[in-house]
């Protein structure tokens, strides 16, 4: 009704302003508070990527300017709280129970389908009707209003006009006449309910591979409780990985407090890992942030990433030094790690190879976390010609003495100081890449010529060994040092 008629009834009601973003982050935080049931949890409406779904428990909390639900697969997790059913159903009386001690009021219902479990948790009139047993959804959606069906409000309107005010009186109904009257969605939604059809449910985050969980009879917040969980769920974690010849990339740890919150961190890895100590050693940077508020009642650890390792370690890619120790014998993946975690990962960088003939684009920085491609550094060693130990960061323009402008340099001054060449290799043509944009974000005309640069590999009196090239032709010719050579 409108407020003012609301207010002639009730003088004394209280009213507030509806805030529906609050509402949204309500929501979005309990369904962060469900992943302790299960990693697949999706926010209502339905919609996008359950498959051959086994258990669906819908929950409908009131007080959100209309009901909000949150969709649980369950599969596999009922176990956790009883055997068959009775575990079933003891995990839905679990999250009921403690959903109303943070006053929320709760429907929730299991069944098969999504959608049965949806009709179920907002039409069933009793609490024995909440849980559907399994291939029973015909049974226990026939007496319920066609609302259950999930449809938009003028099929609805019709289907009453009609006298179809049950799920049940769609059963005996011609599937041609009615699709033919009102479209396909009824169909769909009866079939995606009763089972015959799968219902794709998107989860609002993507479930791990691979995860574990230890819950305690009393909670827990001193930090030396919760170091000691995080190395029995690493250990529990990494034998699975290693059961599947798998190594985790990043790891998420998540403790539900008492108060019905969540708090969460996660660390990364540089390649494949599965040893505990070092992965512990990982999460010792960050337990100490974490706040355990009045106790923690759940820890869960999850592996959201995780790729093939066979536990093999992998070779410093070094063209020059083919023998060369692997990474980590010196530490440097550990310590990389450990920096990633304090400074940020996007501010620890390596050198990568490039898909690029400039010598300068040859190598690019990017996170030490990043993968390098398969072959790219052996795509690196077949460049032409040989390259500098040190390029720098800007080439610096110097003068030289030579015959003619387009041969090779005899002598060349640098930062006042003057070099006799002895010896002299090139020179190497090197065009730039025109398919990239120009500085002004124009691409080169096809009717002009690209610039080049003739590079030179020179060594001087004092067996310096520099790399320099000439910009420019005939009569605008420069002279730059680009390099030092071994």
């Amino acid at each position: 009704m409108r407020l003012a008629d609301a207010h002639t009834l009730e003088k004394d009601l209280l009213t507030t302003s509806a805030e529906p973003e609050a509402d949204h982050r309500l929501i979005e935080q309990l369904a962060g508070w469900c992943d302790r049931y299960t990693p697949w949890v999706a926010v209502d409406p339905l919609g996008a990527a359950l498959a051959d779904p086994d258990a669906a428990l819908i929950c409908s909390a009131g007080g959100f300017g209309g009901d909000a639900g949150l969709l649980l697969d369950v599969t596999g997790c009922g176990h956790l709280y009883g055997e068959g059913e009775a575990g079933e159903r003891a995990l839905m009386a679990d999250l009921v129970q403690r959903l109303s001690r943070h006053d929320f009021a709760c429907r929730a219902a299991m069944a098969d389908t999504a959608g049965a479990a949806w009709a179920l948790a907002r039409y069933v009139e009793t609490q024995a009707g909440l849980f559907c047993p399994p291939n029973h959804q015909r049974e226990a959606l026939a007496a319920l209003p066609v609302d259950g069906l999930r449809l938009d409000p003028g099929t609805l309107e019709t289907f009453l006009k009609l006298g179809l005010r049950r799920i049940g009186d769609l059963y005996s109904i011609p599937r041609a006449p009615l699709s033919r009257r009102f479209g396909d969605l009824p169909l769909t939604r009866l079939d995606q309910a009763l089972g015959r059809k799968d219902e794709p449910i998107e989860p609002r985050r993507p479930p791990p591979a691979f995860r574990s969980r230890i819950s305690f009879v009393e909670p827990i917040g001193r930090a030396e409780d919760i170091a000691a969980a995080t190395e029995r769920l690493l250990d529990t974690l990494c034998r699975q990985l290693e059961q599947a010849s798998l190594g985790a990339r990043q790891l998420e740890l998540a403790l539900y407090r008492v108060d019905g919150s969540v708090g969460r961190t996660a660390i990364g890895t540089s390649r494949p890992n599965r040893h505990a100590p070092k992965l512990m050693k990982l999460f010792g940077e960050r337990l100490g942030g974490l706040d355990p508020g009045f106790g923690v009642e759940l820890m869960i650890l999850s592996a959201p990433e995780v790729e093939e390792w066979t536990g093999a370690q992998d070779s410093l890619p070094d063209t020059d030094t083919p023998t060369r120790s692997s990474w980590n014998e010196d530490g440097t993946l550990d310590l990389a790690d450990r920096l990633a975690l304090r400074l940020g990962a996007e501010n620890v960088v390596r050198l990568a190879p490039h898909d690029s003939h400039l010598p300068h684009r040859v190598q690019v920085a990017v996170s030490f976390t990043t993968p390098v491609p398969e072959g790219a550094w052996a795509r690196l060693a077949s460049m032409k010609g040989p390259r500098p130990i040190r390029l720098l960061q800007r080439p610096e323009e110097i003068k030289v003495t030579a015959m003619m402008p387009d041969e090779p340099p005899r002598q060349f001054q640098w930062r006042r100081h003057a070099h006799r060449l002895v010896r002299i290799e090139g020179p190497e043509r090197l065009a730039d890449e025109w398919w990239h944009p120009r500085p002004r974000g124009k691409t080169m005309p096809a009717n002009i010529v690209p610039p080049v640069r003739d590079y030179y590999r020179v060594e001087d009196d004092d067996g310096g060994r520099f790399w320099l090239f000439r910009d420019g032709m005939r009569n605008n010719v420069k002279w730059y040092l680009h390099g030092f050579c071994a």
